[in-house]
């Protein structure tokens, strides 16, 4: 039984020929997937910058919330790595104290940096130079 060389070349092309449609399928299936996955990546995004705005406008706003610890009046906004100064007695012109006070939303936790601010503060031991956190409970919570 003898092969010829057009069905070798008939066999190698269909061989080639299927190694090209099945790239090209996959390819197509990850392209669907990858489609499929960027609506709901979209929607992650967009509620991730949504909580992050959210959150800025609180920390901003905080100290005009139920249970703020000091005056609006005597808190100075920093935003990073602290949110805010709190100059306790500045109305008054009589400064008694001076804290440091971060806002945060739920259950959110001390950043590293805000961890290294509060030991440090903590570490002087005084009642007139303090660290407070300020937990407030978001609308979800």
């Amino acid at each position: 039984m003898e092969i010829s060389t057009l069905t070798i070349f008939l066999l190698v092309l269909a061989f080639l020929i299927i190694i090209y449609l099945t790239y090209k399928l996959t390819a197509y299936k990850k392209d669907l997937e990858w489609q499929k996955n960027l609506v709901s990546l979209r929607a992650r995004v967009a509620d991730s910058q949504r909580a992050g705005i959210k959150g800025k406008v609180a920390e901003t706003f905080a100290p005009f919330l139920e249970g703020f610890p000091f005056k609006p009046s005597e808190c100075k906004f920093l935003g990073d790595p602290i949110d805010y100064v709190a100059f306790e007695g500045l109305d008054d012109r009589d400064i008694k104290g001076v804290h440091f006070l971060e806002v945060k939303e739920g259950k959110s936790k001390l950043s590293k940096h805000q961890k290294q601010v509060k030991d440090l503060i903590d570490n002087l031991d005084s009642e007139d130079v303090t660290f407070t956190t300020f937990n407030f409970k978001s609308e979800e919570d």
